[in-house]
């Protein structure tokens, strides 16, 4: 970016941050709509596919940034499209272990090759590299946050 353009909103980083998930977040959302997935539940299929299979749903909560609460409603939805099964007795206050189904590897292995395509921001005159970097960069941005962060993100 042009040294000279960075004034009014364009010094600001939470502004360009918004911007940028917005292209980007639209492009990534519109891929898997076409697999009829919403990037929660690719976010779900991923964490259980990263983590062996199974964790809990409030494990899985805090790694999409999204309240127990509506997890839980995700989750629902999820298994009746026997994506995602619970494993063993949902009872309140006690883990509630949710594990994926073939039928959720399958749709995770055809939406992870879709939702990859999004890296490559040549269409914004990035090469790989610098989307790579700018990823990077954003990784850096999440990892430092904490969890106390992210669940305050989640919230507001």
């Amino acid at each position: 970016m042009n040294d000279d353009r960075r004034d009014g909103l364009d010094a600001i980083l939470g502004w360009n941050a918004v911007k940028v998930a917005r292209l980007i977040g639209t492009q990534i959302t519109t891929a898997l709509a076409e697999q009829d997935l919403s990037l929660v539940q690719f976010g779900v299929l991923s964490t259980l596919t990263s983590s062996g299979g199974q964790r809990t749903s409030a494990e899985i909560a805090r790694a999409v940034f999204v309240r127990p609460q509506t997890m839980s409603e995700v989750l629902d939805g999820m298994e009746r499209r026997d994506l995602v099964r619970r494993v063993g007795t949902r009872v309140r206050g006690r883990r509630n272990p949710v594990a994926i189904t073939e039928a959720g590897t399958a749709a995770f292995d055809t939406a992870y090759t879709i939702a990859m395509r999004t890296n490559d921001l040549s269409a914004y005159g990035m090469t790989d590299a610098e989307s790579a970097q700018l990823n990077g960069l954003l990784i850096a941005v999440v990892d430092g946050s904490g969890d106390a962060e992210g669940e305050a993100a989640a919230d507001g």
